[in-house]
């Protein structure tokens, strides 16, 4: 590595292992620090939220709400952040513990049944469900699609982080041919976050709230192809960060018919629709922070927010 990376990957040693050792009181406290160095710092994504906010709930959140929001982002971003450091040097039974399960017989039938898709949104801890998952039920193998960074460091500690839970991680470019092989095989699932904009010639055009967006289509392709259900998961965070929620659901099977195109489109939208309803029950726990809207509607994120906060 290159030394910019040794210097990142020990000074995050460091911090993780310092931040395993505190109490949740004083842990939540740190959160709440680097939430407020954000929300100093990083005007780009307070606006990037307000302007998402006023344009999916057509300007009728009041200030007061769209404040607690954006607060409420930059501590589970913080949160996220920390979390992933601390979690390199803390036990994994203490982790666990924290967790409050909801609908596990969800998860245990597609177990049962053989392999499936695991959706998530970036919705409170989304890095949380796969630790869950692969750490309750090692005999299968759940692998998470993502996107490498820039930094060797980085990538090692987040690959650390997965191995100490049981998941695997498999890069989003040139990943066709290792899910092919995945799904050829028993007792594998996969593990998507499906909730960002992508260019509309890679992706499907779905609802969401009420909103023309692009949605990635690889989960309703996998899913009819293989012929393997989908099921989504999230995991909701106390206000304090001391335990958490999951939730797992059964979303669909495979929608098999003479139009493939058709199927596709239903269970992409299925997706979307499912996750903008967790997002309305408790809106403080997406990540609004992302251009979710951006394939269309480019032009909101070139304005200031209409009320200043």
């Amino acid at each position: 590595m290159k030394i910019i990376d040794y210097l990142i990957y020990a000074i995050a040693n460091v911090i993780g292992f310092l931040l395993s050792i505190l109490c949740d009181r004083l842990f939540y406290l740190k959160v709440k620090c680097l939430a407020f160095i954000f929300s100093i710092f990083d005007k780009r994504r307070k606006y990037d939220c307000l302007n998402n906010l006023d344009f999916a709930y057509n300007d009728t959140l009041d200030a007061r709400s769209k404040k607690e929001i954006l607060n409420r982002c930059y501590e589970n971003f913080a949160f996220v952040l920390l979390n992933s450091l601390r979690l390199l040097f803390m036990k994994k039974e203490k982790y666990l513990q924290k967790f409050r399960v909801h609908h596990i017989e969800v998860l245990q039938d597609a177990i049962k049944n053989g392999n499936f898709i695991v959706l998530t949104a970036h919705y409170g801890d989304w890095e949380g469900t796969a630790r869950f998952i692969s750490s309750r039920f090692p005999d299968t193998t759940l692998s998470v699609v993502g996107r490498l960074t820039n930094f060797q460091s980085i990538n090692a500690l987040m690959e650390r982080s997965r191995q100490n839970f049981g998941s695997k991680f498999l890069d989003k470019k040139g990943v066709s041919k290792h899910l092919v092989k995945l799904l050829s095989k028993p007792n594998n699932s996969i593990g998507l976050v499906i909730d960002q904009n992508i260019s509309a010639n890679e992706g499907v055009w779905v609802k969401f709230f009420n909103k023309d967006v692009t949605h990635s289509p690889i989960a309703s392709i996998l899913s009819r192809k293989y012929d393997i259900p989908i099921l989504f998961v999230h995991t909701t965070l106390s206000r304090d960060y001391s335990h958490y929620d999951i939730y797992f659901h059964f979303l669909t099977n495979a929608i098999k018919t003479e139009n493939s195109k058709d199927d596709i489109q239903k269970m992409t939208q299925m997706q979307a629709g499912f996750t903008e309803k967790i997002i309305r029950e408790k809106p403080d726990e997406w990540f609004w922070f992302h251009k979710r809207f951006k394939a269309k509607y480019n032009d909101i994120y070139k304005r200031k927010p209409k009320e200043n906060m």
